[in-house]
């Protein structure tokens, strides 16, 4: 099925009983019987032919609640399902939850059983793949230990006067509060923090299509979302959206309205990075942390117009130095250049249901760093470690809070 991957990923996970019935009774889909003595592959197999039969438009709108579903089955989205599950308040469906087999029987679950849950969910996990993106987050200093509104009355006061801000009428923005968690940078801990997911359409886009054999315009209205968050452990108050303006007009008014305490739009300092250490061998305490091994994988230097930039395998059995002797020559050495670039692999431990895998941080200049992986932990970890190893030089007061996208 080309035309609906997603649909295609949920036959080939799920149980072919458990697809059958999902497309039967949310579609009313007619899928021909399972036999019992068919194997798994011949079952999905019959589905799928059935499948591609149906009308275009019907396995359409099948693969858009698919797409939904599938969202939640990766890395951030088993976090975001991890964070909610205790938000299931009947213990009989918690238990169902917890015995599912795996990610996708959770998501299809969860849909269609605890459809708020599920949408919370997927905000929750479209707000932390914002959070690793550096261009689509702003940072300000707010009060810490203070309370969230979440009544219905201030959530409806909040959606008034931001429907007003941005000149729309409140029927055309969605708002949602909810209290969740995310790893503590300090000890790894999870932390409590608010999240205002919010959902607003963009104006009406004109697109062409047939009728009657003529090529006519048709109107088009798509939604974007942006999320704030709110951590009173630290009066971090984050903004995250793909576009970046109108950010502080936003998070001043979570502020004044929800937060009932006025910010001054005043930016989350950003951190200074030091890794001129790594010019030379040395080791890393990894001592207490989930990590097998860490690696410097690349080191790189620029001259003027001129630059350098060795790299290697996490896998390869030397060093990064040998790595740099045996490229350029005998005699070459890191430590008489000044480092303007540097990526370490971490191997982490595998833990739970998860696996084992390796998570890089890439560095270059002062002050941008990426750390290269998919789940909130991972990242709050890396933090902890960059720390630890001494590579994090100071705490400066910029424009921008995150790295640059260059670094990237």
């Amino acid at each position: 099925m080309k035309d609906a991957q997603n649909l295609a990923k949920l036959l080939g996970h799920l149980p072919p009983k458990v697809f059958r019935t999902f497309v039967h009774e949310d579609f009313n889909a007619a899928l021909p019987e399972l036999n019992e003595k068919d194997g798994k592959r011949k079952q999905r197999a019959r589905m799928t032919e059935a499948l591609n039969a149906l009308p275009v438009p019907e396995r359409q709108r099948m693969e858009e609640i698919a797409e939904k579903i599938v969202l939640l089955c990766d890395a951030p989205g088993q976090d975001a399902m991890d964070g909610i599950q205790e938000d299931i308040f009947d213990d009989e469906d918690r238990d169902a939850f917890d015995k599912l087999s795996n990610q996708y029987e959770r998501s299809l679950w969860l849909y269609r059983n605890e459809p708020d849950l599920f949408h919370r969910a997927l905000d929750w996990r479209q707000a932390d793949y914002l959070h690793q993106s550096q261009t689509c987050y702003d940072g300000f200093l707010a009060p810490k230990d203070l309370t969230v509104l979440e009544d219905a009355d201030a959530v409806a006061d909040f959606h008034r006067k931001l429907a007003a801000q941005r000149g729309c009428d409140v029927k055309d923005i969605a708002v949602q509060v909810f209290r969740r968690l995310r790893p503590n940078t300090d000890d790894g801990d999870d932390i409590a923090l608010y999240q205002i997911s919010i959902h607003s359409n963009r104006p009406p886009e004109s697109v062409e299509r047939v009728k009657d054999s003529n090529v006519v315009p048709q109107e088009i209205v798509r939604a974007e979302s942006s999320f704030v968050t709110y951590e009173p452990d630290n009066g971090s108050l984050e903004v995250l959206s793909r576009g970046k303006q109108g950010r502080e007009d936003l998070a001043k008014l979570v502020a004044d309205t929800l937060l009932q305490s006025p910010i001054t739009g005043e930016k989350v300092p950003i951190k200074q990075y030091d890794y001129q250490s790594l010019a030379k061998p040395r080791d890393f305490d990894i001592s207490g942390e989930p990590v097998v091994w860490v690696k410097v994988t690349e080191l790189g230097y620029s001259a003027g117009t001129r630059s350098l930039l060795v790299k290697m395998w996490s896998n390869d059995p030397d060093d990064i130095f040998t790595a740099g002797r045996s490229l350029v020559g005998p005699d070459f050495d890191y430590q008489r250049r000044p480092l303007t670039y540097a990526k370490i692999a971490v191997r982490l431990r595998k833990e739970g249901r998860g696996r084992a895998r390796t998570v890089s941080i890439v560095l270059r200049g002062e002050n941008k760093c990426n750390i290269k992986a998919k789940r909130e932990k991972d990242r709050a970890l890396c933090d902890r470690l960059l720390v630890k190893w001494g590579l994090v030089k100071e705490i400066g007061s910029v424009e921008s809070p995150h790295p640059d996208a260059s670094a990237a």
